[in-house]
């Protein structure tokens, strides 16, 4: 028997309409390595380009309900990198964008190495806060 670990772990081919894949395409002319996973009331598609991950979000529509882009700390506005900065290390950033709204989701680790989760708008306003 060839590759029997290939037969129990790969999972089921998922039903992607071949429109809202054009759709992921003609935002994201660049996406590659591309995987779908079907939710109740929309699609979502992982993907990469330039080497950075990206999730984008359609309705069975094939309307762009968001995406989020994993950033570089570097690449996060200063005031909100700066308020990050006096909280902790940045360990992860993200930008997500969500109809006409910018946010930006940072995981930072504080001096007792606990994680915290913060959501800034994109006017550098803390939205959220909490432990992970």
């Amino acid at each position: 028997m060839k590759r029997p670990l290939i037969k129990i772990f790969k999972s089921p081919p998922k039903s992607v309409p071949e429109a809202i894949q054009k759709v992921l395409l003609s935002h994201f002319p660049g996406a590659i390595n591309i995987d779908w996973e079907q939710k109740k009331v929309s699609y979502e598609a992982i993907f990469y380009m330039n080497d950075i991950e990206h999730i984008a979000r359609f309705s069975h529509e094939g309307i762009l309900k968001e995406y989020k882009k994993n950033l570089w700390p570097s690449e996060l506005p200063k005031e909100i990198a700066d308020e990050c900065n006096k909280l902790g290390e940045i360990m992860n950033a993200i930008v997500i964008l969500r109809k006409e709204n910018r946010f930006f989701e940072v995981i930072i680790r504080d001096p007792a190495l606990k994680r915290n989760l913060l959501l800034f708008n994109e006017n550098g306003d803390l939205l959220d806060s909490h432990k992970l």
